[in-house]
């Protein structure tokens, strides 16, 4: 099945702010899937880190699923358990998935339990869930596995850099896109 969406400049949700003063350079699909460039990022580092087991929360509309899952094949092995409580949102993602090595689960993040070492984890659930995702997935990481938190620009939690950098044992990096991404490697 393809699937055909409007690709709009991201600008059409978030307006423009010291933080990123230009969104129309980036593009995204709706105002809750990450943006185009930032799926596209989270792609180039599994094609880059090789990872066998990445984790990702809130699937959404299966956007960045689907950027992994191609990642993943074009590597040539790893797998991606991604976390999507919604029932039809989870099935969408199904459907952009479809034979790659992906399995959507309808479950709650905090109540899903990795089926091995995670390498790379992207959390893009509910804000005040990402914190206690990691913390959730840390005793599953080890020291240089990597983590993306989507939608940490400062408009969306003027506190967020400060308590992922709270956070021991995370060494980070915040990228200034429209909504914010920031990667951060697990040091301990």
């Amino acid at each position: 099945m393809i699937q055909r969406v409007k690709v709009v400049p991201e600008s059409t949700w978030t307006s423009a702010k010291p933080w990123c003063p230009h969104p129309e350079h980036w593009h995204s699909t709706d105002p809750q899937s990450t943006e185009i460039e930032v799926s596209e990022l989270v792609m180039g580092f599994i094609r880059a880190l090789q990872p066998d087991y990445v984790i990702e929360t809130g699937s959404c509309l299966g956007q960045t699923s689907q950027a992994i899952g191609l990642a993943l094949y074009a590597n040539g092995h790893g797998r991606l358990d991604t976390l999507e409580p919604a029932a039809d949102r989870a099935e969408v993602t199904r459907a952009r998935c479809t034979e790659l090595p992906v399995t959507v689960h309808e479950v709650a993040s905090l109540d899903f339990l990795p089926a091995q070492r995670v390498d790379f984890a992207w959390l893009d659930s509910r804000f005040e869930l990402r914190i206690p995702e990691f913390m959730r997935y840390r005793d599953w990481m080890e020291p240089g596995a990597i983590v993306g938190f989507h939608d940490t620009a400062p408009h969306h939690a003027e506190s967020w850099g400060e308590m992922i950098d709270a956070v021991d044992g995370l060494r980070s990096i915040r990228l200034r896109t429209p909504r914010g991404v920031t990667f951060a490697e697990v040091t301990a």
